[in-house]
């Protein structure tokens, strides 16, 4: 019967916690998450012992057979065409689905790495877009900032120049019911003057009048 050694797993199962994480003890169910490195490590060591086992194993069984199938014994070449083989075929072929697995592996890791880096630049795309319109929606909001302290400056500007307005008409309308006033003062004064001269005018001539009777 051939000897047939499975492929070891291998899992995250008794993998190192990560330098900085720390369990809280609180909880009631803890997860230790596995240092990627030290877990790629102990993958490999495993991978490696696995294939040199092969590798011993199928060069010893080689080596026997090609002694044993050489050899005049009759038993000996029975021996190595029933026994050893079937062995080195086996370890053949294990030693060739290994190394496919591990060429999946490396061409699954490949897509996985040229997945995520086609993922990062998308999200660094991304990044740069949001970062290109964060600029724009400052460069706006400084543009409105301006716009807004200027149209404010405008309406101070016409608040201040409408009261002075209101001031000046204010002063125009004072000067003018001044000058009314004194034109009416000085209509009257005509008048009043004009009455005085004729009443005197009219007393002195009533005043000769009398005397000439009189004589």
């Amino acid at each position: 019967m051939s000897n047939i050694t499975t492929i070891p797993q291998t899992t995250m199962s008794g993998a190192t916690a990560p330098t900085g994480t720390t369990p809280n003890s609180s909880d009631s169910c803890q997860v230790t998450v596995p240092d990627y490195s030290v877990l790629r490590k102990q993958n490999i060591s495993k991978i490696n012992d696995y294939y040199n086992t092969l590798l011993s194993s199928y060069t010893k069984n080689y080596s026997d057979y090609s002694t044993q199938v050489s050899s005049n014994n009759v038993n000996d070449r029975t021996y190595a065409n029933t026994t050893l083989k079937p062995k080195v075929s086996d370890y053949n072929s294990q030693i060739i689905n290994l190394s496919q697995t591990m060429i999946n592996s490396v061409n699954q890791d490949n897509d996985l790495i040229s997945s995520q880096k086609n993922e990062l630049t998308s999200k660094m795309l991304e990044i740069d877009s949001i970062m290109a319109n964060n600029l724009l929606l400052k460069d706006k909001d400084n543009e409105m900032t301006v716009l807004s302290n200027a149209r404010q400056d405008s309406l101070n500007s016409t608040k201040t120049s409408a009261e002075d307005m209101h001031f000046t008409t204010y002063i125009y309308i004072g000067i003018c019911i001044l000058l009314v006033c004194l034109i009416i003062g000085l209509i009257m004064y005509l008048v009043y003057s004009n009455f005085t001269s004729k009443s005197s005018n009219n007393k002195a001539n009533n005043l000769y009048k009398n005397i000439a009777v009189n004589k």
